[in-house]
């Protein structure tokens, strides 16, 4: 008999507060791409519109605003993007903004006009249905730890197979995980 369906519920990034929610993009962010550098700066306040900064392996600057609201609004992403153009660090090659409610069509057309204005290059936004598929896909491993509670297990055997993910523990990993 075939096994039943089964509904994989969304993360409610409402539940996460500020700290909670750029800690889950940080890790994000340092488990799915490589970096020279990447900072948090959002952790201890006055970040000048830069939660994350890193810099990638080619050298290009990538500013990470993340955007705990219920809604990005323009004077939200103007305000950010002007304040990372003149921070410390100077103009980002790239900026991600990191939504946890969905960002309108004409919002984001509206932002990526703004960021191009300001010189630059690639400007993007990921609503919170979106940040949630790019962590289901790169670091499932970190939704088990931050938003299932899951301990991370002891042994460096099953640690290294918790985060790739290549053997599912039936005791600490959902079924929808290891049924893919």
């Amino acid at each position: 008999m075939p096994a039943p369906n089964r509904m994989v519920q969304p993360v409610h990034f409402e539940d996460f507060d500020g700290e909670q929610f750029e800690r889950l993009v940080f890790a994000y962010h340092l488990r799915s791409s490589r970096w020279q550098t990447l900072e948090w700066y959002g952790q201890v306040g006055g970040d000048l519109g830069r939660d994350i900064w890193g810099v990638r392996e080619n050298g290009a600057a990538v500013c990470i605003q993340c955007v705990n609201r219920s809604a990005l609004t323009f004077e939200k992403g103007a305000g950010d993007l002007d304040k990372a153009v003149t921070g410390p660090e100077g103009r980002p090659a790239a900026f991600r903004f990191v939504c946890r409610a969905t960002v309108s069509a004409d919002m984001r057309d509206r932002i990526k006009a703004h960021a191009g204005a300001l010189g630059i290059g690639t400007c993007e936004i990921w609503g919170g249905a979106e940040f949630e598929e790019y962590l289901r896909r790169d670091a499932e491993s970190l939704l088990l730890r931050l938003v299932q509670g899951v301990a991370f297990p002891d042994s460096a055997d099953d640690l290294k197979a918790l985060v790739e993910l290549q053997t599912p523990f039936p005791s600490l990993v959902p079924m929808h995980i290891g049924e893919r």
